[in-house]
C-alpha cells in the first residue's frame, strides 16, 4: 500500500514543477526581489500596447489646428525670387541668419491675427533680450492682440547656484508685461523604453523637484493645456498617456504636416494657398521649428515627429479626452495565469489537448487585451502573465517528459528481468509495431535450444542452494552471449535455454544464421572457462548440447489474459529441440540443420553429419555439427543406416 505522502507527491508533482516554472519567471525576470528588474516584461508590454495604439489610432487630424514650420525652405528662401524677398520687410529679415530678427514674429502675429486666427502659438522661448527695437515691436504686437498669442516657457534645471533644482524659464519681462498666454513645452521620456508618450498638462515646481505639490504654490499649464483652455475646453490635469493619431504604415509624421512659415509673407502664396488669409479664420496656428538642424525630433509610439507636431497631438488628445490607461503592475496577470497554469497542468493530461488548449488560453488573453485597448483605451500588462503561463506549463511538461523517460528506463530494466531485453525495448519504444507482432505474425527465424546434460540426476545429489547458484551463474553467462549476438531470449525451461533470431523483424536469414552459429560457439567457449573455474573450486562442471534450425514459425504473445509471454511456435521450434537432443548421440557440442549452414555461409570447423531421419519426421534432415572431429567421426561409423545411407534415429 502506497503511503499518503508518496501518493500526494505523485499526484501533484506536475503542479509543483509548474510552480517552479512560474517562480523562475518571477525571480529570473526580476519581478519578485527587484520590482524594476531587467524591465523585459514591462518593455514587452509597452511594445504590445504601442502595437495596439498604432492599429487603433487616436483622434483624427483636426482642421482647426495648423502648423507653420520653420523648415529648410523658410531658412533658405530658395523657393522665392530675390526680388520678392527684397520687396517684403519680413522676408528680408528672414533672409538673414537664424535666429531671425524678432520683427518677423511681430509681423507674423499681426498678419495671422488680422486674418482671424483664434490663437497664435510661438513654440520658441524668448527668454533673453536682443535688439531693443525688435523686442519692443514684438511686445507691441503681443499687446495689440490680447489673449491671441501664446508664448513658450520651459521647466529646466537651474545652475550651480540654484543647486540644480528645476525652475520655470519664462520669456523676457517685457514680453510678459504685454500679457501673452504662457505654456511650458516640456515632455518627459519613458524611463523604460525612452519613448515620449505622456503629456504632463499641469504641474508645479514642487512636483518637478520633490514629486509632490507644495502647499499654496502656483500651478502651471503646458502649452497644450493652455491651447485647450483658450479653445474653451476642459483642461486635463497631471500626466496623461496620449492615444496618438497616425497610420500604422507611415506613423504620425504626415499628420499636422508643417506648412512653410515663409508662405504667409509671400503675397502670391497668401492669396493662392491661404485665400488671402481666410484659411486661418478661427484656427489655432502653431509656429515652431521643424527643420532637421533644430534636432527637435521626438520618438513616440507612432514613430518620430517634430516638437510642434507633438504639441498638436497633445492638444488633439486633450480636446477629445483620447487618453490611454496603461496598467504596469504585472503581478495580477502573473498570479491569475499562474493559477490557470497550475490547474491546466494538474487536470489536463492529454498532450494535444494540453498544447492546443494552452494556445487557446494565450490567444484569449491576448484577444481580451487587444479588445480592451481598442474599445476601452486600457492597456493591460499581459506579457508577464503569459510568460508565467507558458513557462509553468513548459517546465511541468518537461518534468513529466523526464519522469516518463526515467519510468520507461525503470520499466525496461524490470521487463528485462522477465523477458528478453529486445522484447522489452520493443514493448516500450516501438509500441505500435509491438502490438502488430504480439497479435501474431509469421517469421523466418533461427531457433536455438541449449540443455545441460544429466542435470536431473545431479539435482538429486547436490545441495540445492549450491546447485541453484551454479545454475544461475551458468544461465547468466549464456544469456549474455545470446544478447551479444543479437538474439532474443524466449524462455528458460528448467536448465534449458530457448532463444531465437528474427521473430521481432529486421535483418536477413543470413544475418540471423551467422549470429546464431557464432553465439553457439561462444556459449561452448564461455562454458569451458566456467568449468575450469568450477573444477578448481571443487564443483562439478556442466556439459551442454546446442541445437538450431532455420525455418518459418509463428511469433506472438502466447498465454492467458493474466499471464502471457512472447515466443515462437511451430515445426521449426520442434526440430531445433530434437536437434539439441541429438547432440548426446552424435557426441557433438552443437548440431544444426542444413538450412542454418547454407544461410550462414560458415564452413570453417563445421562437421558434416549427413542425412538423418529424425523421429517424428517423414523426410530425412541433413545435419552439421561442431565438436571433437575424431569423436564425432567414430560415432558416425556406429550408426545404423537404411538402404539410402540415411542415419535412422530412434530418440526424440
Amino acid at each position: 500500500m502506497t503511503s499518503p505522502p508518496l501518493t500526494f507527491w505523485k499526484r501533484w508533482r506536475k503542479s509543483f514543477a509548474c510552480g517552479v516554472g512560474i517562480m523562475i519567471v518571477m525571480i529570473g525576470f526580476g519581478e519578485l526581489p527587484f520590482p524594476n528588474g531587467w524591465g523585459l516584461i514591462e518593455k514587452t508590454d509597452r511594445v504590445f500596447g504601442d502595437w495596439i495604439i498604432r492599429r487603433s489610432g487616436g483622434p483624427p487630424e483636426k482642421e482647426q489646428l495648423v502648423l507653420l514650420g520653420i523648415d529648410d525652405t523658410s531658412l533658405t528662401l530658395n523657393a522665392l525670387a530675390p526680388a520678392e524677398v527684397a520687396a517684403s520687410p519680413a522676408l528680408s529679415l528672414m533672409s538673414q541668419r537664424f535666429p531671425w530678427d524678432r520683427r518677423v514674429w511681430a509681423q507674423a502675429i499681426d498678419r495671422l491675427a488680422d486674418a482671424g486666427a483664434k490663437l497664435i502659438v510661438l513654440d520658441l522661448i524668448f527668454s533673453e533680450a536682443t535688439d531693443p527695437d525688435a523686442d519692443a515691436e514684438l511686445a507691441a504686437a503681443i499687446k495689440r492682440h490680447p489673449g491671441q498669442v501664446l508664448l513658450a516657457s520651459a521647466i529646466s534645471p537651474g545652475g550651480a547656484d540654484e543647486g540644480n533644482v528645476f525652475m520655470l524659464i519664462e520669456p523676457d519681462e517685457q514680453f510678459l508685461e504685454a500679457g501673452p498666454r504662457l505654456g511650458y513645452v516640456n515632455f518627459s521620456r519613458d524611463p523604460v523604453d525612452g519613448l515620449e508618450r505622456i503629456a504632463r498638462y499641469t504641474t508645479t515646481l514642487g512636483i518637478e523637484n520633490e514629486g509632490r505639490r507644495r502647499t499654496g504654490e502656483p500651478e502651471y499649464r503646458s502649452m497644450a493645456a493652455e491651447v485647450i483652455h483658450a479653445m474653451g475646453s476642459e483642461v486635463p490635469t497631471g500626466d496623461k498617456e496620449l492615444r496618438f493619431a497616425g497610420r500604422d504604415e507611415t506613423g504620425a509624421a504626415d499628420l499636422y504636416a508643417p506648412k512653410s512659415i515663409y508662405g504667409i509673407f509671400s503675397e502670391k502664396i497668401w492669396k493662392q494657398n491661404y485665400n488671402s488669409g481666410a484659411f486661418f479664420q478661427n484656427k489655432v496656428i502653431m509656429i515652431g521649428p521643424v527643420a532637421p538642424r533644430f534636432q527637435d525630433i521626438h520618438n513616440t509610439p507612432m514613430g518620430p515627429i517634430s516638437g510642434p507636431q507633438l504639441h498638436l497631438q497633445a492638444i488633439a488628445c486633450g480636446l477629445d479626452k483620447a487618453f490611454i490607461r496603461r496598467y504596469t503592475n504585472s503581478w495580477p496577470a502573473m498570479i491569475l495565469l499562474g493559477v490557470v497554469a497550475l490547474a491546466w497542468t494538474r487536470w489536463v493530461t492529454r498532450p494535444l489537448v494540453s498544447v492546443f488548449g494552452l494556445m487557446g488560453i494565450a490567444a484569449c488573453v491576448a484577444g481580451v487585451a487587444v479588445w480592451a485597448g481598442f474599445a476601452l483605451s486600457i492597456l493591460l500588462p499581459i506579457f508577464g502573465g503569459l510568460l508565467a503561463l507558458v513557462s509553468g506549463w513548459a517546465v511541468a511538461q518537461s518534468y513529466e517528459m523526464v519522469t516518463e523517460r526515467l519510468e520507461k528506463l525503470r520499466l525496461r530494466r524490470d521487463f528485462r528481468r522477465f523477458v528478453s531485453r529486445d522484447v522489452a525495448d520493443a514493448m516500450i519504444a516501438q509500441q505500435d509495431e509491438w502490438r502488430e507482432i504480439a497479435a501474431g505474425v509469421k517469421r523466418r527465424v533461427v531457433v536455438l535450444f541449449s540443455d545441460v546434460r544429466g542435470f536431473t540426476e545431479r539435482s538429486e545429489q547436490t545441495d540445492p542452494g549450491d546447485l541453484v547458484k551454479q545454475l544461475n551463474e551458468y544461465l547468466t553467462s549464456m544469456v549474455a552471449v545470446i544478447f551479444r549476438h543479437g538474439g532474443t531470449l524466449d524462455k528458460f525451461i528448467g536448465d534449458a535455454v530457448m532463444a531465437h533470431w528474427g521473430a521481432l523483424g529486421g535483418g536477413s536469414d543470413e544475418d540471423h544464421a551467422r549470429k546464431a552459429i557464432l553465439a553457439s560457439r561462444e556459449m561452448i567457449a564461455v562454458l569451458a572457462q566456467m568449468n575450469a573455474r568450477w573444477e578448481a573450486a571443487g564443483k562439478t562442471p556442466f556439459h551442454i548440447g546446442v541445437g538450431m534450425h532455420l525455418g518459418e514459425a509463428v511469433a506472438g504473445e502466447i498465454g492467458s489474459p493474466d499471464r502471457t509471454e512472447f515466443g515462437v511456435i511451430g515445426d521449426t521450434v520442434n526440430l531445433a529441440s530434437r536437434l539439441e537432443g541429438l547432440t548426446k548421440e552424435f557426441h557433438c557440442d552443437v548440431i544444426f540443420s542444413d538450412e542454418v549452414r547454407q544461410a550462414s555461409g560458415i564452413d570453417d570447423g563445421i562437421l558434416n553429419l549427413g542425412q538423418v531421419r529424425v523421429k517424428g519426421r517423414r523426410n530425412p534432415v541433413r545435419l552439421f555439427g561442431i565438436g571433437d572431429e575424431k569423436l564425432v567421426l567414430e560415432r558416425l561409423k556406429s550408426f545404423e543406416r537404411d538402404e539410402e545411407g540415411v542415419i535412422v534415429m530412434t530418440v526424440k
